[in-house]
């Protein structure tokens, strides 16, 4: 059933139906591999996956159910005076409680694969799965108003805290996937500035390249030492050695 060929009442009770099994953690199955085809998943990304899913999204529906935000209706992504900031960041402890009672028995590569995508707006990733399957009973992202919900659901917690809770190596030998959507690709923001400069630390990314990204990432990591000016001109003149002038259209690599 896709509720939008459904009259308005059988929307309500859809929706209501759906609501109500979130908050149970009563949730419906999302083949991962079929919403992220080109992404090529190992079993360590669903497992990580699947965690972030069954402990983030019931947590989510909670709050928004006890203060009547409605993630239906497109009246509902103007939280300004209804708390949702303090209240979803209330429940950041408790969703860090609960993905590591899920992941108590997972593989240390799994509670990595969580970490890492924690850090980098996996929560905001796996609601919105949640939401484009329960509206239209397919494996895809409702990508309307992505990045208001992604205010309200990106974690605030620092990355080495966030391993230490998690039992997780900051440091481990282990990839850092990005998953790709039609044209767009996620999990490729941080939830701060000290991710950042950790995932330079780690071999991520590069911190010339990430710094033509976002300037205020550029002038973090250049007050760390981790990348010269020099170093952000010469790269931008190399990337387009015809117009050295012009710049790198800047895009917020931080939530």
């Amino acid at each position: 059933m896709n509720i939008s060929e459904a009259g308005s009442h059988d929307v309500d009770q859809w929706q209501q139906f759906h609501r109500q099994y979130g908050v149970n953690a009563l949730l419906p199955e999302i083949q991962w591999t079929e919403l992220f085809k080109p992404s090529h998943l190992k079993d360590i990304h669903i497992q990580a996956l699947n965690a972030l899913y069954q402990s983030a999204v019931p947590l989510a529906l909670q709050v928004f159910d006890e203060l009547n935000f409605d993630v239906f209706s497109p009246a509902a992504y103007k939280p300004q005076g209804l708390g949702l900031f303090d209240r979803l960041a209330e429940q950041e402890d408790k969703l860090i409680d609960s993905l590591n009672t899920e992941s108590r028995d997972l593989t240390d590569q799994v509670r990595h694969q969580i970490w890492s995508m924690l850090l980098r707006g996996g929560a905001v990733l796996v609601f919105k799965a949640w939401l484009g399957k329960v509206k239209t009973d397919e494996n895809m992202l409702d990508t309307t108003q992505f990045d208001e919900l992604s205010d309200l659901l990106f974690i605030k917690t620092p990355p080495f805290e966030l391993a230490k809770r998690l039992g997780v190596n900051a440091h481990a030998n282990e990839d850092h996937i990005f998953l790709l959507y039609g044209s767009d690709v996620y999990l490729d923001r941080f939830n701060s500035l000290e991710t950042a400069a950790l995932f330079v630390d780690l071999g991520v990314y590069d911190a010339a390249f990430l710094s033509l990204r976002d300037d205020s990432v550029a002038e973090y990591l250049k007050e760390k030492s981790y990348v010269s000016q020099e170093q952000i001109d010469d790269l931008q003149c190399a990337l387009n050695p015809l117009f050295c002038t012009d710049h790198t259209p800047r895009q917020s690599c931080v939530a």
